[in-house]
């Protein structure tokens, strides 16, 4: 039996598609929290900030867990799992430290809708992938 070969995204379509994601996703988050151009022009650098900022705690959180436990002492283990609090309790730092900045620019309504509008459009995101990988 012959196998289909899987379709290799470039470099280029993938940048095309994940900016196309992005922009849905500035558009739907707009939209639920009702951004006027002012808040608008204010929100979405500090958004911007806090993701990669916390894009990047995510990632060494994942290399964390990615490690080899059959190659470690008790030690290091014990070591890697008060890591991975640290990262932990940096991120609770980073959303204290971003929610203060986001109420400088929004109301505390919005700032619960931002919250909930982002894992609306997760799982929106998720079902689209679902059925388009049915097809």
């Amino acid at each position: 039996m012959a196998q289909a070969q899987k379709y290799k995204e470039t470099p280029e379509e993938k940048k095309a598609r994940l900016e196309k994601i992005e922009n849905a996703k500035i558009a739907f988050i707009t939209e639920k929290l009702s951004l006027t151009p002012e808040q608008a022009q204010r929100f979405w650098p500090i958004y911007n900030e806090y993701n990669t900022k916390r894009y990047e705690l995510k990632r060494k959180l994942r290399s964390l867990r990615e490690e080899n436990l059959n190659n470690q002492s008790n030690e290091q283990v014990k070591a890697s799992l008060e890591t991975r609090l640290s990262y932990r309790q940096r991120e609770l730092d980073l959303d204290n430290e971003y929610m203060d900045r986001y109420l400088r620019v929004i109301s505390p309504k919005q700032l619960a809708l931002l919250y909930r509008s982002e894992r609306e459009f997760t799982k929106l995101l998720l079902e689209r992938l679902q059925t388009s990988s049915r097809r």
